[in-house]
């Protein structure tokens, strides 16, 4: 409301020095005083009717920004992500005017601010920045491919405000970001794409040997018949788990024999990893499961909870240390968003270059790089660096690297 009316009064201070200004530079020698009288009267009343409209227009802002009521939300949990989940419906969002694609600040009981949060149904953005997400059917502030609650401590039953901070601030991104729930299937989806599941041999990764996909344990996401099927159709010998613990494939419901029985057998790892892939624990993790993965008969299938992120970060990585261009590694993870969402797949299209900008930032913070370099460096290389970093060994990846690419 304050810079409301700041822009009110600079606008009426314009105005009357605007019309001050025509009043002097108008031909004295040749207009007569009643001429003189008409035409500043006339160019009075066009610049009240333009002043009129912005006055308008003004109102209409305010009115608009003063339909949002500000919300008051508390911490219930932090999830195992590091974001913030709050006791607040979506429909309490609704009522209290916010819409998708619109800022949002935060205060919280504990005096911490964050400022211009985008408002998105996903976790979409740049590496780092917040988002408020209806996301699972919870409202969610958390963080891109970052543990958010690292660097704001917030505790369960710490309350936060919600204010608007601006309307429609992200419209043009939310448009971009704007896709299906992809634990719905899509009308015309073919089984394939809706369980994301495919071979992957970028790079020396020779056919047979690496798979990935969605979720074949957890009911929720409704793959585990088909995924199952997959599994079986494909002889996979060892499973990565990157979405669940062995606790909660055991809890899950209606699971098909074969992958059933790979849980009995010891077949199916699991690896603790959130969204933050340069985190000491999730580092350590990864390095374990590749390690643990070796041990069990190929071919291996890597998943997480759609096989599109965190699955898609971990091919990344092993598809670099097997000689992947920086082209192919985009492109292996870019299939699986027009898969799972049907994207705009011209690299030139925003919704294209968004998505994008996840793997991007992503291999440039594993790799230590800028996102503009990648295409230039040694990617096996980097990617060595990076799981020597997680704690494997160099006969250990000198090993993965032989298990995938050899005859």
């Amino acid at each position: 409301m304050y810079s409301l009316m700041i822009n009110m009064r600079s606008f009426i201070a314009a105005y009357a020095k605007a019309l001050n200004r025509f009043n002097r530079t108008l031909p004295k020698c040749h207009i007569r005083k009643t001429d003189r009288s008409v035409a500043c009267l006339q160019a009075g009343r066009l610049m009240s009717a333009a002043l009129a409209l912005v006055l308008c227009l003004l109102s209409v802002q305010c009115a608009v920004a003063e339909a949002f009521v500000p919300v008051r939300a508390t911490a219930t949990r932090i999830d195992q992500f590091g974001d913030i989940v709050f006791d607040v419906k979506k429909t309490d969002l609704d009522q209290a005017g916010l819409e998708y694609g619109d800022s949002v600040d935060f205060r919280f009981s504990g005096g911490y601010e964050i400022k211009a949060v985008p408002y998105f149904p996903d976790f979409y953005g740049r590496k780092g920045t917040a988002i408020l997400a209806f996301y699972m059917d919870e409202v969610v502030l958390g963080s891109v491919a970052s543990n958010l609650n690292l660097v704001v401590g917030i505790e369960p039953g710490e309350t936060a405000i919600m204010t608007l901070a601006q309307r429609g601030r992200y419209r043009e991104e939310y448009k971009a970001y704007n896709i299906n729930d992809a634990r719905y299937r899509m009308e015309g989806q073919t089984d394939a794409a809706f369980i994301n599941a495919r071979e992957v041999t970028a790079g020396g990764i020779r056919p047979g040997r690496l798979y990935r996909g969605s979720t074949p344990f957890d009911p929720a996401f409704g793959r585990i018949e088909m995924m199952g099927s997959y599994i079986e159709a494909h002889s996979i010998g060892g499973i990565l788990n990157l979405a669940n613990g062995q606790a909660e494939m055991k809890a899950g419901e209606g699971l098909p024999d074969y992958t059933s029985d790979m849980i009995e057998q010891g077949r199916v790892l699991t690896c603790h990893l959130g969204v933050d892939y340069t985190e000491p624990a999730a580092m350590r993790s990864i390095g374990e499961g590749l390690d643990r993965l070796m041990e069990l008969e190929g071919p291996w299938l890597i998943h997480c909870s759609l096989g599109r992120d965190r699955t898609g970060v971990i091919c990344a990585v092993v598809e670099a240390l097997c000689g992947a261009t920086y082209d192919e590694i985009v492109q292996d993870y870019m299939i699986s968003y027009d898969l799972l969402h049907n994207i705009d797949m011209n690299p030139e299209s925003l919704q294209y270059r968004l998505f994008k900008m996840r793997i991007d930032d992503i291999l440039a913070a594993i790799f230590g790089t800028e996102i503009e370099a990648l295409p230039g460096i040694d990617l096996r290389l980097a990617a060595r660096d990076y799981l020597m970093r997680c704690g494997m060994t160099g006969d250990k990846i000198d090993k993965l690297e032989r298990l995938l690419i050899s005859d």
